[in-house]
């Protein structure tokens, strides 16, 4: 009996040779009967052998390579896991930090995986059918190459319901409490695993909130979108004057305020406000020498693009409109949609707008544990401008 294989049409292999981890349907020739998520082999319309690849019937994004070598994929997933884990030793003195990106899907050549440690406790993320087919395997390897108490999964994301899956909340291994307290450039913050957002904390924004303790000393900061208070409390131990810190999430804030103690810092100095953060810039002077504004993804699909950017423009000009000369913003987009220029020229509308003067001065520095592939550019979705506001 033949094997199961996948052939590309003719001239359609020029992506995979290039090592793009991507195989879109309409690339494709042939396809064998399979289930969702099964590894096929791949190869070129002249029969040159190009990569396993695991697939899905109803994505437009029908392939997703694992390895481009015809080797086991036990033994692909493996290197790829040792070679992210050794990274990150190279990154990170754990006793400063000891929470980081173990594992950054493509950015790491494992489409649909993502691994975020927590101390002694490893959060994983599985976006596609392919890598829940997987998750056995990845379980394994990562209990046999990690000194974990526990493996907890939180899978929610927009990606995982393009492919047909649910949710999945659920402890893989060990023993996985509800909070975890973690360390980020000696910072101590508590970590809502199972409750929050993401898998529990921001990792992506590290480099930029050291950005913000930089620029934070002496000024009055609003924190927007705060969470759990990453930058609010950066921007403390800078010595801010002082700090405000907005969240629509009571749960959020309520922490917020936990981590302002934990880290000894004068809770009258940092104010948490439960609220709406367009509501609280429409209805509140701005008098602030630094706001920053993170907000949640405003495009989660291709189709949200229109709305996002009247959301982007709108709150952005609602901010540069009353802040003081002199002040600063730091804004961020993390909707892989908006790309760089077009958030930048969302920015230029806001200050059109609001007619003021406004300067770059600073752009995002990329998470050194959130690699992005030189063969996958589309895994650069966070994008930053430190803005001055005349």
């Amino acid at each position: 009996m033949d094997e199961k294989k996948v052939v590309l049409k003719p001239g359609r292999e020029k992506a995979v040779l290039k090592q793009h981890p991507w195989i879109f349907s309409g690339a494709i020739d042939t396809l064998p009967s399979y289930e969702n998520g099964e590894v096929l082999p791949v190869f070129s319309h002249s029969g040159q052998f190009l990569a396993h690849a695991y697939f899905h019937k109803e994505n437009s994004i029908a392939g997703r390579i694992l390895t481009f070598i015809d080797e086991p994929i036990e033994v692909a997933i493996s290197k790829r896991m040792d070679r992210a884990i050794a990274l990150r030793h190279s990154l990170f003195d754990r006793e400063k930090t000891n929470c980081f990106r173990l594992i950054n899907s493509e950015g790491d050549e494992l489409p649909g995986l993502i691994a975020d440690l927590y101390d002694d406790v490893l959060v994983i993320q599985i976006n596609t059918f392919g890598m829940l087919k997987l998750r056995p395997l990845i379980v394994q390897l990562l209990r046999n190459k990690l000194s974990v108490k526990g493996i907890y999964e939180k899978s929610s994301s927009f990606s995982r319901k393009q492919e047909g899956l649910s949710d999945c909340h659920e402890v893989l291994f060990g023993e996985c409490a509800k909070e975890i307290l973690v360390k980020e450039n000696g910072l101590l913050f508590l970590v809502p695993i199972q409750e929050g957002q993401k898998t529990g904390f921001f990792l992506d924004q590290r480099e930029m909130r050291q950005m913000v303790a930089n620029f934070a000393v002496g000024r009055r900061v609003l924190n927007c979108f705060a969470y759990t208070g990453g930058f609010s409390l950066f921007a403390l131990k800078a010595g801010a004057h002082s700090v405000v810190s907005v969240d629509s999430s009571k749960e959020a804030c309520h922490i917020a305020g936990e981590n302002t103690l934990l880290n000894r810092f004068d809770a009258d100095k940092h104010q948490i406000v439960t609220a709406d953060v367009f509501d609280y810039l429409r209805d509140n002077s701005l008098d602030f020498g630094l706001t920053i504004l993170d907000p949640p993804a405003f495009a989660k699909k291709r189709s949200d693009i229109n709305l996002a950017c009247r959301g982007y423009k709108e709150i952005n000009r609602l901010a540069i409109e009353k802040m003081p000369k002199g002040s600063l913003l730091l804004t961020c987009s993390c909707s892989y949609f908006i790309d760089p220029q077009l958030f930048q020229n969302l920015l230029f509308q806001a200050a059109l707008d609001a007619k003021r003067s406004v300067k770059i001065i600073a752009r995002h520095t990329q998470a050194p544990d959130h690699p992005i592939s030189l063969f996958h550019p589309e895994g650069d979705y966070l994008k930053s401008f430190l803005l001055h506001i005349d």
